[in-house]
């Protein structure tokens, strides 16, 4: 469908699928850089240490104002109440180590990383999903080329 030349719709797959309005929310946000709008949104951000209980070098989704510099943290949020610090962490530990197993390729980190997140709540659980996502989703894991070959030898 994008290949059509004359295509100056949204097509209505899209609505389809989950995401539906990140296009319209990615423009706003162009629109307040490139304008200098000042405008709020939320984003993912390096804080820089903005906020003072988490390490310098995390990168954090919170709402920003947005111009011709790019994003600054809301001055209005500069330290995470300890009640939600653990879940943060937690969230943090997956996500460090799922960019980690998408650099090795090693099915041991992916299942570290599936083990990780909160919405898994089984080993068991981990490993299938680990090995049912790699095997499906192979031909854009490159890096996992050995393991994802392991695994449909041993199925």
């Amino acid at each position: 469908m994008y290949k059509d030349p004359h295509l100056n719709i949204k097509p209505k797959e899209l609505e389809l699928r989950g995401g539906a309005y990140y296009s319209d929310a990615a423009c706003e946000v162009i629109n307040a850089i490139y304008n200098d709008k000042q405008a709020e949104h939320y984003v993912n951000i390096p804080h820089h240490g903005h906020i003072d209980n988490i390490p310098a070098d995390w990168a954090i989704e919170v709402t920003a104002i947005l111009g011709k510099d790019g994003a600054k943290p809301h001055p209005r949020l500069t330290h995470f109440d300890e009640k939600v610090l653990g879940l943060i962490h937690t969230i943090k530990g997956f996500e460090i180590a799922a960019s980690q197993a998408a650099i090795s390729g090693e099915f041991n980190d992916a299942l570290l990383a599936m083990n990780l997140t909160p919405l898994v709540l089984s080993d068991k659980d981990a490993e299938v999903l680990t090995r049912e996502m790699l095997l499906a989703h192979k031909a854009h894991l490159p890096n996992f080329a050995h393991a994802i070959a392991q695994l449909a030898a041993s199925n």
